[in-house]
């Protein structure tokens, strides 16, 4: 998994995500979104199994994430809750390793650098951050 705290010199972000449109599995996060490398382990683990299990929202896998990320099932309340809201400083998130080189060039990138997420997070009493924010997003969609 690759998780960079980034920087652009795309014009917003219409024109960042424009530019982003074509890497598969790509998140552009606000920086406070993000706590662990598990909730974003989880998040793209879920959002393969709604592809698989045929439950899936969104018909991107990236998009799909970002809803199970913000504990949503709209997009656009998800994009605002955690979704990025400049292109100067925000996290790019991506389930597979892209050359950082590539990036800069295609995302125009001014920095780029590796963004120090714990494993599981503070204890936050009996659980850790990370288990709390997986036990949210795999229950945020059960139906009463």
């Amino acid at each position: 998994m690759l998780v960079l705290h980034c920087s652009s010199s795309a014009s917003g972000v219409p024109e960042l995500l424009r530019l982003g449109s074509g890497l598969e599995g790509a998140l552009f996060l606000s920086p406070k979104a993000v706590k662990t490398k598990k909730e974003l382990e989880a998040a793209f683990f879920l959002a393969q199994e709604a592809f698989r299990e045929k439950t899936n929202i969104s018909s991107k896998l990236s998009n799909e994430a970002l809803l199970f990320l913000a504990c949503e099932t709209n997009f656009a309340s998800a994009a605002r809750k955690i979704g990025t809201a400049s292109a100067d400083d925000f996290v790019f998130a991506c389930p597979e390793k892209i050359p950082i080189a590539a990036l800069k060039k295609k995302l125009l990138l001014t920095s780029a650098a590796a963004l120090p997420l714990t494993e599981w997070g503070r204890k936050k009493g009996a659980y850790t951050e990370g288990e709390l924010a997986i036990e949210k997003m795999a229950t945020g969609r059960i139906r009463n």
